[in-house]
């Protein structure tokens, strides 16, 4: 089962075919680097110190569990508790091949429609990722935003005892 039906989130296709996915559990280094970032209405001395900053590759490391490399696609998308609610619709994550999309509301927060097309072996992943982003309903400021770039995570060792 390699594609879901609209309206089923992403941890179904893993709950119900774990070996789509070949990730191998231990320390990954993942890097993320946006590439462009468009912010309608924001004034342009504010979109340059966001590019600026957003533009810098962002590397962290992590411990990745057997359960989370069973589920690589739910903890990308939905890292922490930050309480967004997504919903994941016709999305591969098997086969060497990465292609998940979701959409984020949580009540009174911007809602967010992302997207992540890559590629995927037993220790790497290559992906590029966007993110649109659009403000409530009578907030104030820009309306909304998108931002586009790179991803790329490598297997880099086991995790510490």
């Amino acid at each position: 089962m390699k594609r879901l039906l609209p309206a089923l989130p992403i941890a179904l296709l893993f709950a119900c075919s774990p070996s789509a996915v070949s990730l191998q559990p231990g320390m990954w280094e993942t890097t993320v680097q946006f590439t462009s970032i468009d912010v309608p209405g924001q004034p342009p001395a504010q979109v340059a110190a966001m590019r600026a900053m957003m533009s810098q590759p962002q590397v962290h490391s992590e411990c990745m569990t057997p359960e989370d490399a069973a589920n690589p696609a739910q903890r990308m998308m939905n890292p922490g508790t930050g309480g967004n609610a997504c919903q994941f619709g016709d999305s591969t994550f098997a086969g060497g091949t990465i292609r998940v999309h979701g959409t984020c509301q949580a009540p009174g927060r911007p809602s967010s429609q992302m997207s992540m097309e890559g590629s995927f072996t037993a220790t790497t992943m290559q992906a590029t990722i966007s993110s649109e982003v659009h403000a409530p309903a009578g907030a104030a400021g820009p309306q909304s935003g998108r931002m586009t770039g790179t991803l790329s995570a490598r297997r880099t060792g086991d995790c510490p005892a």
